[in-house]
Formats: C-alpha cells, structure tokens, sequence
C-alpha cells in the first residue's frame, strides 16, 4: 500500500509525523513525503521517499509574513487572535503554493490514503479531489481548522478546483485523527474530533549525533535541567540569554540547545553550570534530566510528558504553545514562565525541582501516554483506510 505524508517543511513539523510514518515503512508499506526541499535530507535519512512539494522553507516568522496575501489575510481578519490570523495563513498562503507540486505526485504516484499534518491542508484538498481516504497527524491540541476558517477552507478548495469545496471543507478529520497524548489530555472548548485514536507514539528526534557530550556523561551529582526552544523558534537569543541568566547560580547543570543554525561561542562565557550545545537528540538527554524548560511546542512537550518531566514553559509566538502550556499546568504537570523573564523562569525552575506532587503527575502522564495501544494499531487503522480505498 501507498501512503502520502504532506507536511509544513519546518522540522517540528517532519518529526511530529515521523513515527507514523516509520511505522508504516517497518509493517512493508511505501511511504512518502510530499513536503518543501528544505527538510527532504531528514525524511531521506529515515529510509522514505521525498517529493519536493510548495516552499522550501515555511518556518512560521519568516513565510507567513512574506506572503504576498499576509496583508490581506490581517486586513481581514483584524482584531482577530493571532492563531486565526496564522491558521488563514496556512490555509490561503502556503497550501496553494503547495496544489501544483502535490497534484503532479497524486498522479504519477497514486497513494492510497494521504497522511497531513494539521497545518497542511492542500493534502486535503488533493484526497478528496481523488476520492480517497485522509487522516490527520495531531499534536497536543486538536485544529479544528473547519470549524474556525471553514470559508477560508472552502475558498482553498474552490481555487483547487474541487467540484464541491464545501464538502471538502466539511470533510476535514472525518475518517482519522492519530493522537499520541493521554486520555483525559482535553482543552476547554476544543471537543476532541469523532474519529480520534491515541496511540503509544515513541518521540522521533533526528540524530545528527551518535553520543553525549563528555561533559553529560561526567557531571555532578545534582539536578539537570534542559532547556531548548525546539526547530522554528530557537533563533531568539534574547530569551535564550534570559534562560542561561535563570540557570545561573542555581545548584543545577544546565543544557541548552541553541540549533544547528546558531553557534554556541557567539553567546560568550557563560556560567560554569551552564553548557551551551547546537543540538543533543533528545533520547539521549531527557532520561537524565530532572526537568525541562522549553516554549511549548508540541514535539517536546510529547518528549517531556514521555520521559515522565516536570515542564517550566516559556510560550512564544506559535498559537498552540500558549494552550499547551496552559494545559500542562491545569494537568499538574508544569508551571507557566511567559513572558519569560529571568525572574519567573528562576522560580519556575526551583518550583518544579522541589514540588514532589508535580513530578509524580508528570511521570503519571507518561506511563499513560506509554499505556496506550501501539503503532502496530495505528497502522492497522490506516491500513484499513487504505483497504476502502482498494475496495471503491
């Protein structure tokens, strides 16, 4: 069977999809991803097959604001939450940038059910157009993108040519939506969609490093902290100052991870608890941790939640990082540092190494989201999506 992941080409993105994807390549299956050529060497590396769909590179800063629809997209929308102006982005912006590529992959590939990430919405548009089946990769907190740019979705599927775009728009997540977090991991006002499924899904990171840095594997006896502002939003170097300022004279190791992009040397001396490295797999690092500071983003925070860690969450500029960050605080699992200033992030670090009851949810957390039914099943399911797809 043929599966098709289309995917934002930011690396958070990738990695979100990653597990679902390496599960169906291991149970015999051909599995691509349509996606911008930017992250191509990553999906490479896992053994798949990459088409080089839409923009090179849609890392939310940059792209969005470049657009040439951006400001009409704000003009429209003005007054509205942030998150609704981004998600008009997506969805008017880079997914018609996204149609002609993944229109010529549908027909000289032919998948049998698309894959997309919940802010990849020409996949959408290219499945129903096709007639086959569609699922959802979701992260921590669900997009209802039909519920709140259903007209927005409907223009998409109108330029697309779909001879129906408000069915296409109503179809969104109505065969399946993969979710790797724990029963009970629910927003307010944000219903889970019908056709949910949670699976035990392992983090996926991208190695580019066999081993821990010597300094980790010879360290003090004393609580580790690890920082890091994940793929998109890593290149703030105000807040990552701000963070190595918390961490200093505190009786703890500090890691934080700056980003490929970015050189470790161009902070200047820091603090002898503090080490500053491009990137650490976090695989590696999160067994040994004590805690983890980081913005909210959904890839670490499935990472903290599996490794059973207490949070210090630092929101940035995505719209799901301040919910996520807020629910991991109502679940008792973490504690809200934004806007991150040197002094909240001081006391949230201490908070969370000495509040006994929080660490004891977090590893709550994680031996449920361990609990749930295995990637086996989820190929299952996508397997018997394909199934309808051979059988009409």
């Amino acid at each position: 069977m043929r599966f098709l992941c289309t995917c934002i080409p930011a690396y958070g993105h990738v990695h979100a999809m990653m597990p679902y994807a390496l599960a169906l390549h291991q149970a015999g299956h051909e599995v691509a991803f349509a996606t911008g050529s930017k992250v191509g060497p990553v999906v490479q590396a896992a053994g798949l097959v990459h088409f080089p769909c839409g923009l090179e590179d849609a890392s939310l800063e940059h792209h969005l604001t470049s657009l040439p629809e951006w400001p009409g997209i704000c003009a429209a929308l003005a007054g509205a939450p942030a998150p609704l102006v981004q998600l008009h982005g997506f969805i008017l912006g880079l997914a018609p940038r996204m149609w002609p590529d993944l229109r010529a992959v549908m027909a000289d590939w032919r998948p049998q059910v698309i894959l997309r990430d919940p802010l990849e919405f020409a996949g959408l548009m290219a499945a129903e157009q096709a007639g086959i089946p569609h699922a959802t990769a979701d992260w921590a907190i669900h997009i209802a993108a039909h519920a709140y740019a259903g007209a927005a979705l409907e223009a998409l599927g109108a330029r697309c040519g779909l001879a129906d775009p408000a069915r296409a728009a109503r179809a969104l997540d109505r065969f399946l939506v993969l979710s790797a977090m724990p029963p009970g991991w629910e927003y307010r006002d944000l219903p889970d969609p019908a056709a949910l499924g949670r699976f035990s899904v392992p983090p996926f990171d991208h190695s580019g490093r066999p081993a821990l840095p010597a300094w980790l594997q010879n360290r003090p006896a004393r609580p580790l902290v690890y920082a890091t502002l994940g793929t998109t939003f890593n290149q703030s170097p105000g807040t990552l100052r701000a963070i190595i300022e918390a961490l200093a004279e505190e009786p703890v190791d500090g890691l934080i991870t700056v980003g490929w992009n970015q050189d470790p040397e161009a902070f200047g001396p820091v603090p002898g608890n503090v080490h500053l490295e491009r990137y650490v797999p976090q695989s590696l690092v999160l067994p040994r941790c004590d805690a983890v500071l980081f913005h909210g983003g959904f890839n670490s925070l499935q990472a903290s939640l599996w490794h059973g860690l207490p949070m210090v969450l630092a929101p940035m500029g995505a719209g799901d990082q301040l919910p996520n960050a807020m629910q991991a605080v109502a679940q008792g699992a973490g504690v809200l540092a934004g806007p991150p200033t040197v002094p909240l992030m001081r006391k949230a670090i201490r908070q969370v190494l000495e509040d006994g009851p929080m660490r004891a949810r977090a590893r709550e957390l994680g031996a449920a989201m361990r609990a749930l039914p295995p990637l086996t099943e989820a190929v299952r399911r996508l397997e018997a999506l394909a199934g309808t797809c051979a059988a009409g």
